[in-house]
């Protein structure tokens, strides 16, 4: 369904007035991106004055009206299937094309209405994900660059439990506290426009900040709190303290034993402005975490000279993070949804500490969403990130080479130092519930060395929401 419908009271109002992106804004709400793990729905589900896609965007539609009384009851259900299917066709390693999937499975309950519990609600997902990875099939040997979002642990299970808590939502929702099992950056430093972009360099978090932390993301899970506070003013705090779990729930997810190897802490600051007379919306913020587990240092020995040399145990490092900001701005409006309009995005983060893989990460994009008059329900985007590796991890590689080793830690030839991603996407609405999203990815120095040639990764990801 692509042709927007008018009422008249939308005729004879501005096209994007305050009421029209308010209704939007709550169509297309946190949790549904949160459970799809991708926005959920390219311009929202369904406001009053305009309508570009179908009420139920769901491909299963309203289940002749249940969803609607469920929902009414209390009850929400999520099922969704997204493929991703790539191939290198020139440069890395050697050509080749793989396909992944993740299913998403979710319920929500309302607690208020279901039995009277004003605030409270009750939320669980998991996901089952199988396929295979281009990146160490084709593209390189570490991991280290992942183009598909959807590949990664979690698969060959038939459902792994990502989180399973409560929320209770106070003073009007100014106050909003999660308790239960879920990943420490469910909520932090994330961005959803990050996930018009396929890889999962860029979808949906910095990945230098959290790979090898303890700072976890789907489908880990680990015991623990987040409280955020929306004092007005579109302003927001939120901070959390979780556990640094040493089973992470297990295969399956169901572990739910208590074997803190210290605690992970997130604080983010954040603005969600919207500007002038079109109502030009913005999401700022600045963040980071610590955290307080053990881990060893990849090139210093416990009294100071290199491990290589020593060959000493290495130096314990006791607390480690990182911090980032990130921002995106709309600076032109096509239309009266919330994300319909030219989109500037930005996101940075620093590690903190000596253990952590990654140093560094930049990335910025852009989006167009609903530009073209015919197809207001898709989009086009450009990204572009450049990751730094650890220093130390860098240094420890050159000395190895130094001593004349052939094969260097994390399995290469070369000292790891940076890799760049260049990715275009088109986010195309099929029908209700479908979308398609042909992907086309230039990696710069894959493996972060130059043992390969730069690659070209083609191939799209297919999102069905039932």
């Amino acid at each position: 369904m692509q042709v927007a419908a008018a009422t008249d009271s939308a005729r004879a109002s501005p096209p994007w007035n305050a009421k029209a992106l308010a209704l939007d804004n709550a169509a297309t709400t946190t949790q549904e991106r949160i459970n799809t793990g991708v926005n959920a729905s390219a311009l929202g589900s369904s406001w009053t004055e305009v309508r570009v896609v179908p009420k139920n965007d769901r491909l299963l539609g309203s289940l002749g009206g249940w969803r609607e009384r469920l929902s009414r009851a209390g009850f929400n259900f999520t099922l969704t299937y997204m493929s991703e299917s790539l191939g290198d066709v020139a440069g890395g390693r050697r050509t080749g094309f793989d396909y992944s999937h993740q299913v998403v499975m979710g319920t929500d309950f309302d607690l208020e209405k279901l039995i009277g519990l004003k605030g409270l609600s009750f939320h669980m997902l998991g996901v089952q994900r199988a396929g295979r990875s281009v990146a160490t099939d084709y593209l390189e040997k570490t991991g280290l660059i992942q183009p598909q979002q959807d590949y990664g642990v979690g698969g060959n299970v038939l459902y792994k439990l990502v989180y399973m808590y409560f929320e209770e939502a106070l003073f009007d929702r100014k106050l909003v506290i999660d308790v239960g099992r879920m990943p420490a950056n469910l909520k932090y430093g994330t961005s959803y426009f990050g996930c018009y972009a396929v890889s999962n360099v860029i979808c949906a978090h910095p990945t230098a900040l959290s790979v090898g932390s303890k700072w976890r993301s789907w489908p880990f899970s680990q015991w623990g709190v987040t409280a955020r506070l929306n004092p007005g003013q579109d302003l927001y705090a939120q901070a959390g303290f979780f556990e640094a779990s040493a089973t992470e729930g297990g295969r399956a997810g169901f572990n739910f034993s208590f074997q803190a190897l210290g605690y992970v802490v997130p604080v983010e600051l954040g603005w969600e402005p919207a500007l002038g007379h079109d109502k030009l919306t913005g999401h700022y913020k600045i963040g980071g975490y610590i955290d307080t587990s053990d881990h060893p240092d990849p090139f210093t020995s416990v009294d100071g000279t290199p491990i290589l040399i020593s060959h000493l145990p290495a130096r314990v490092e006791h607390q480690r993070g990182a911090w980032y900001v990130g921002a995106d701005q709309m600076v032109t409006r096509f239309g009266p949804a919330k994300d319909q309009g030219l989109i500037l995005f930005g996101l940075a983060g620093w590690d903190q500490g000596a253990s952590l893989q990654g140093q560094s990460q930049y990335t910025v994009g852009i989006i167009g969403q609903g530009m073209f008059p015919s197809r207001v329900t898709d989009a086009i985007s450009l990204f572009w990130t450049w990751q730094n590796v650890n220093k130390k991890i860098t240094r420890y590689q050159e000395l190895q080479q130094d001593l004349g080793y052939a094969t260097l830690k994390n399995g290469v030839t070369l000292p790891q130092s940076n890799f760049q991603v260049l990715e275009l996407t088109y986010t195309a609405f099929i029908t209700r519930g479908l979308k398609l999203l042909p992907d086309l990815q230039y990696i710069v120095h894959p493996d972060a060395t130059r043992t390969y040639p730069n690659a070209l990764v083609a191939g799209f990801r297919l999102l069905a929401q039932f």
